[in-house]
């Protein structure tokens, strides 16, 4: 008897270093696989999910994977869950799993990096917590309506791409991003909403019908427009951007940037038919060249002292004066100088990229740079960038 006494404790105390002990690298093929390791609290390195799963996967037990946890054409895999996993601290990287209607994880809140591709039967995600870390996160190509349960405050690079099904996003505690937010190839309808960002590297969107971003001060890359069914963008906060462009928004026709001062690069407003009015009044410094062109009836800059690069400014049916610009700007602007209120062809692209032929109209040192620099990130539209680019050397 005492020697029973004295083994049950010993027995349960071995049962609990076991179920908290740590398990290294795992591949998992069946549930089998995964409820043999529902015993570790930690994986100390990988989860790896073969190519030849099938049906449901449930990661019961582990709270933590301190490497990656991924899946490549998976194709069999239905549905996911883990009921305890709070964190991920590598890559969470779910690609091509084609059958993937289930995401399911009730304690997640921290991920190394997201990226997530070709998912296209998974609609919704069911994170209860919210993921309020990560790194870089690109989902692209999935079913998803919503990014319900990502609930960043912070983030490096944000790639939302050809999710033809996302119609709103909503992350109100985003603060700051380190990376290029990037939108392209969504739902035409996708509203977007950043009500407390107020810091980021760049941002760009194609395919959105409206964005919010009314405490952003700062996008030091590039902030860009191209193609979206935007009908106003205000920024009442705005004071600093890289390259700034506004590119073929059919219906816009307002854009409010009260306290905008610096463009450390191009600044781009053209064929946006819809738009009768633009109204700079604080704007100082560009660091690369101007290039309006369009249908808008008035202009003004109210503080503008230096350009870097060309000046363009044509319109179809200006009402401003190009005399009284060229008297109280053209000194300050040191590239090459073209102002038309009424050229019939500045609503067209032929039009909008007419302008002067020297060098020292490029888009500036600055300008280039910031954005050299933004596309080695790979992550928004190179046709948008190109766009830019091209579009300034049509000047020159």
């Amino acid at each position: 008897m005492s020697f029973v006494k004295y083994l049950l404790p010993a027995l349960a105390a071995t049962k609990v270093a076991f179920a908290s002990s740590d398990c290294g690298d795992t591949t998992l093929e069946t549930q089998v696989d995964a409820d043999g390791i529902a015993s570790c609290s930690t994986i100390s390195g990988d989860v790896t999910i073969k190519d030849t799963y099938s049906g449901t996967l449930a990661l019961n037990g582990i709270k933590k994977i301190t490497g990656s946890l991924k899946a490549n054409n998976a194709t069999g895999v239905s549905s996911m869950t883990a009921d305890s996993l709070t964190s991920i601290g590598s890559n969470f990287t779910l690609n091509e799993l084609t059958g993937l209607t289930q995401l399911s994880f009730s304690q997640l809140n921290s991920v190394g990096n997201i990226y997530w591709e070709a998912l296209p039967e998974l609609q919704s995600l069911d994170f209860p917590k919210g993921i309020s870390e990560a790194g870089d996160v690109s989902i692209i190509n999935t079913g998803l309506t919503n990014l319900n349960g990502i609930n960043l405050t912070q983030v490096g690079d944000f790639n939302i791409e050809d999710n033809k099904h996302l119609e709103s996003i909503n992350i109100n505690e985003l603060k700051n991003s380190t990376g290029v937010i990037n939108f392209s190839g969504n739902d035409d309808g996708l509203n977007i909403e950043f009500p407390n960002l107020y810091n980021a590297k760049g941002l760009t969107f194609r395919n959105v019908s409206s964005v919010m971003a009314p405490s952003l001060t700062v996008a030091k890359s590039q902030l860009g427009f191209w193609g979206t069914g935007l009908k106003n963008f205000t920024a009442m906060n705005l004071t600093q951007t890289g390259d700034l462009t506004f590119n073929d928004n059919p219906n816009l026709n307002n854009i409010s940037m009260p306290n905008l001062q610096t463009v450390n690069g191009g600044f781009i407003i053209k064929l946006n038919e819809k738009l009768d009015s633009i109204d700079l009044p604080k704007l100082q410094t560009v660091g690369g060249a101007i290039q309006f062109t369009g249908t808008f009836n008035e202009l003004e800059f109210g503080s503008l002292n230096r350009v870097s690069g060309a000046f363009n400014v044509q319109s179809t049916k200006g009402n401003f004066s190009c005399s009284s610009f060229e008297s109280e700007f053209k000194q300050k602007v040191e590239g090459k100088w073209k102002c038309d209120s009424t050229n019939p062809q500045a609503s067209t692209a032929a039009g909008s990229t007419t302008g002067s032929d020297d060098n020292s109209g490029s888009s500036g040192k600055s300008s280039s740079t910031s954005s050299s620099a933004a596309m080695a990130n790979g992550v928004y539209p190179a046709t948008g960038i190109a766009a830019v680019f091209f579009a300034l050397a049509q000047l020159f």
